[in-house]
């Protein structure tokens, strides 16, 4: 059978993601942090995040695909009890977790998916590599800006290294969806919040509907087609030149890595 993790599975585009998988056959194995859940975490929390990935290796020996779908707005930066800007660890920090902690269950099949939901080179380059937890202050739209493009450069990093394995990487931009994702937006001023989930009501399409180019990317090798960035309707989408930066990724790998590494699994030492 066909073993699919979809993060954020409690609401929105996951939820939707996971049943339209489900539908189509699926073991899917959902994470957030409601009991709806197959497994209850705070992504937002790197403890969490690695007790989610050591569950679900201990229920499944091989992942066909990941779909990571949970995440934030936020128009203000706050802080977690492990010191780390709450939506750069939800956003982006516990999706570079995960994957390099489930990435050999992912290997194992014959032909492995990871897909991210996010903005797929809509946001410019506002990563600052001296600043990354925001202690500095910051608001608006560079808040959660700032991690859609560290998902941008995630994704391109994993389809270099992937290149020469059956794993394919793609990184979708949904376009808008009528989610609560901007009416349960902290630190934007009420008024705003609520004209902006108006709109996405209005004009963004239903979860269900956005679903299904994303379970296509998981689940159809033909949609997939070699990875890469990806538009609602599964319009092939251009990587931007800041994006394929090397330079630019392995600076933001390294800094990654060192936030997350107590999280890693130890690396066995020589014999």
């Amino acid at each position: 059978m066909t073993t699919t993790l979809v993060t954020g599975g409690g609401a929105g585009i996951g939820r939707a993601v996971a049943a339209e998988l489900a539908g189509r056959g699926h073991r899917v194995l959902t994470v957030s942090r409601s009991s709806r859940s197959s497994l209850q975490a705070d992504l937002s929390l790197m403890r969490e995040t690695g007790r989610a990935a050591e569950e679900v290796a201990a229920r499944t020996d091989r992942l066909d695909s990941i779909v990571l779908c949970a995440g934030v707005f936020a128009g203000a930066p706050e802080w977690t009890d492990e010191g780390l800007e709450r939506v750069l660890a939800l956003n982006y920090l516990s999706r570079y977790l995960l994957i390099r902690r489930l990435l050999p269950l992912v290997l194992a099949a014959p032909a492995g998916r990871i897909v991210l939901v996010a903005n797929a080179g809509k946001y410019p380059d506002t990563l600052d590599l001296d600043d990354l937890q925001m202690r500095r202050g910051g608001r608006g739209i560079r808040v959660a800006g700032r991690t859609q493009f560290a998902n941008d450069l995630l994704a391109v990093d994993l389809m270099e290294e992937l290149r020469a394995t059956p794993v394919e990487v793609a990184c979708v931009f949904p376009g808008l969806v009528a989610t609560a994702v901007l009416r349960d937006a902290r630190g934007v001023p009420g008024p705003v919040r609520a004209v902006a989930a108006a709109a996405q009501r209005i004009f963004g399409a239903r979860p269900e509907v956005a679903a299904r180019p994303i379970a296509d990317l998981a689940d159809d090798p033909a949609a997939t087609a070699g990875g890469g960035f990806v538009g609602p309707r599964l319009r092939r989408l251009e990587i931007p030149p800041r994006v394929r930066a090397e330079e630019r990724r392995a600076a933001v790998r390294t800094a990654t890595e060192a936030l997350v590494n107590p999280w890693l699994p130890a690396t066995p030492g020589p014999a």
